[in-house]
Formats: structure tokens, sequence, C-alpha cells
């Protein structure tokens, strides 16, 4: 019966064959993902990279590779709390069934709890699964795990956000990107003039850096736009909402305000319908949730940044699978983002 990321569980499994286990070293040499390092990797600016979509059209298809048998999959999520991780998760449960592979997919209950994060990685590579996938709270809390499971010739897929510097391979959107193009939507609604608050996420997370780099840097190039407020909400609907509410009291005629997570979005529309100013106020999250789009759809949420969480999630299986197959796959597999709002959310299907 396979595992459901929805209960922690324990499993014994089945080990990677040792053919399989030097295939996949011999292609990660080839591929030259062994040196990666903290300070020379950022999946941002990686070079060695290749679009999602292309991964067929450039390796072939899954159904013609031959995989070994009975693969099991460790996967640890940032938390069970936040849709956009769920739907991670359920991109990699349909994609591994697709293929006969069994996932076993865990996750903390809250995005700062990095100790709790590395004991279930910890467990995991007791398990001997044949490839593991991380989303890392931050870029190094896994790092004694990794190591380890490397040691263990463990094909490690990192799935979006926080990176790892020594996986094999990066699935997930461009994070600067994803500030840039928020800024460019916002500073186009406002017809390039006028105040902003941000609301960042967990402090010092390379997610939460990237996500407001970017925005400063597009919305720099808009000299009518003032950036008045920039505080973190650790990416939670509730700190969302009271961060907005003390924007809103020392900024009553703020024009817009760009959240790095959907949660901390709506937390920001409750803000504002509270204080009477829903729909006065431009709110753009990031992550395109359902919750997102239900509030976009009812008019509150001005816009959402979908990064897709699910395709990401079938993504980073696919390029697991294809690890263990003993393929070469660039270090970093860009997955799409999107702007959406009420004029294209329909395409979407959401």
């Amino acid at each position: 019966m396979k595992k459901n990321y929805m209960k922690v569980v324990a499993a014994t499994v089945v080990s990677m064959s040792l053919m399989s286990g030097m295939v996949f070293a011999e292609a990660v040499t080839e591929a030259g993902t062994e040196n990666a390092t903290s300070e020379t990797f950022n999946p941002d600016t990686e070079t060695d990279a290749i679009s999602s979509d292309e991964l067929e059209s450039k390796f072939g298809s899954l159904e013609d590779l031959a995989l070994p048998d009975n693969i099991e999959i460790g996967a640890i999520l940032k938390n069970q709390a936040n849709e956009a991780w769920l739907s991670l998760g359920d991109g990699m449960t349909s994609e591994a069934d697709k293929y006969g592979a069994s996932i076993d997919i865990q996750a903390t209950r809250t995005e700062t709890d990095t100790a709790g994060q590395l004991s279930i990685a910890e467990t995991m590579i007791q398990n001997e699964y044949n490839a593991l996938i991380l989303s890392p709270l931050t870029n190094e809390c896994l790092d004694s795990a990794v190591a380890t499971a490397k040691q263990n010739g463990t094909p490690i897929v990192n799935a979006n956000c926080e990176y790892i510097a020594d996986a094999d391979v990066f699935v997930g959107g461009v994070q600067l990107e994803i500030g840039q193009k928020a800024a460019d939507y916002i500073a186009e609604k406002l017809g390039g003039k006028g105040t902003v608050a941000i609301i960042e996420g967990v402090s010092g997370t390379f997610t939460s850096i990237q996500r407001v780099n970017g925005f400063n840097e597009e919305i720099a190039k808009y000299p009518d736009i003032e950036i008045v407020a920039s505080v973190p909400g650790d990416y939670e609907m509730e700190k969302g909402m009271n961060v907005a509410t003390d924007i809103l009291t020392q900024n009553p005629d703020i024009d817009a305000i760009y959240c790095c997570n959907d949660n901390m979005a709506l937390g920001a529309v409750e803000a504002l319908r509270q204080a009477g100013k829903l729909g006065d106020v431009i709110v753009t999250g990031v992550d395109g949730t359902g919750d997102a789009y239900t509030s976009i759809h009812a008019g509150e949420l001005t816009a959402t940044v979908d990064q897709f969480m699910d395709q990401n999630g079938s993504v980073a299986v696919d390029v697991a699978l294809r690890l263990l197959a003993g393929q070469g796959i660039p270090r970093v597999v860009n997955t799409p983002i999107e702007v959406v709002d009420a004029d294209n959310a329909e395409q979407f299907g959401k």
C-alpha cells in the first residue's frame, strides 16, 4: 500500500540496487553537480539550467527509460498548514502513482521548525529510500542529512524554494523573477505612481530575500513609487494580517501591498476588510493557492504570482526518476511562474 503524506509513517523499503547507484553516480559526475557549494550555487542565477517543459524533448519520455523496480521516494515539505506545500505534495503523489513508484511525504508544522525538519530527514535516510525530494526551511538546515544521504549514493532533488547547495538538482521557479513580476504588475496598476508596502516571509531565508530583492530592484525603475514599509510576516496568515494592520495604521493612504506568499496576502485582505478599505488597496501575493484564486474571483485579493506548485511537485518526481534511470540532468530545472488576476484566472483552471 502506498504511503500517504498526510500521515507520518515508518516504512521498510527496498534499497537502491548497486547497478543503479553506480549509473547515477556516473551521471552526476558528468553533469558536474557534485562540486556545488553554498558559495558558488544560486538557483536563480545558475547557468546550468533547463526549463521543465524541455525535459522530455531533450531527455526523452520517462516511459522509455529503464527504471529500478519497487521505487520508493522520501519527500519533505516545509509544512502541512500552507496550501501551497500541500499542492506540491499532491503533484508529487500524482506523478509517483503514474509511474508505479510510492512516496512518503512528511512535513513540520511550521516554517520555522528547522530542528524538526532535520529530524524527519535523518529518519528518512535510515529508511533507505531510493531517492529524496527535499524542500528545506533554510539553505543550511538539512546539510548534515544531505551529506549522509550522498555518502549512501541517494539522489537528492531540491524542490522549491530554499536551496540545498549539494542537492543534485534544484526544481523550482526563479524567486528573483517572482518579485520582479509583482513589482511590474503593481507599478502598472498604479500608473507608475504611489506608495507600496512589502510583507516579507521568514527573515533571512533565501526565498524571502530573493522575492524582496527582485521587487525592490524592479520597483526602483519607477521613481514615483515609494516603498514605505518592509516587514516580515513569516509566511503566516495571522501575522500577515497583524503586519498589514500596523502598516495601515501608519500609512492610511497606502496604495498597494506586496506579500511574499498568499497566506500573508489573504491576511492583508482581512486587515483591509476590518479597516473598511477592502478594494481600495492593491494586494498581490505569491504561490497561486486555491484560496488566493477564490479571493481573486471574489474581487478581494488583486493578484497572485502563481508558482503552479502541483506542477513543481510532479516535475520534482520526474527528475528524481530520471536520476534513478542514470540521466545527467542540468543543475537547475526551472518551473513556470505567472501573475494571475481577475483578467486571466480562468485560463489556469482555478
